[in-house]
């Protein structure tokens, strides 16, 4: 089959599907971060004996904004 320049391709369907799967990766990846970020904050917390809980609040806060560079830098990879 000789395809002319006016014709595009059409896609497949694993090109559609593509795209689901990349974001919802990365939404159980943001998960996953803010889930191991608040454990380990914790656990420090517990071992320190804060009264206020600052190693879960920060490592929360490092996770988050962790979670939304990488978010931010896969949309902008093609």
């Amino acid at each position: 089959m000789d395809q002319t320049p006016d014709q595009k391709p059409k896609p497949s369907r694993e090109d559609n599907v593509k795209p689901y799967l990349k974001y919802s990766g990365l939404a159980f990846q943001m998960i996953g971060a803010m889930v191991l970020a608040a454990f380990a904050g914790m656990k420090l917390d517990a071992y320190f004996r804060t009264q206020n809980p600052w190693f879960t609040i920060v490592l929360l806060v490092l996770a988050v904004v962790a979670s939304m560079v990488l978010v931010i830098l896969s949309l902008n990879k093609k």
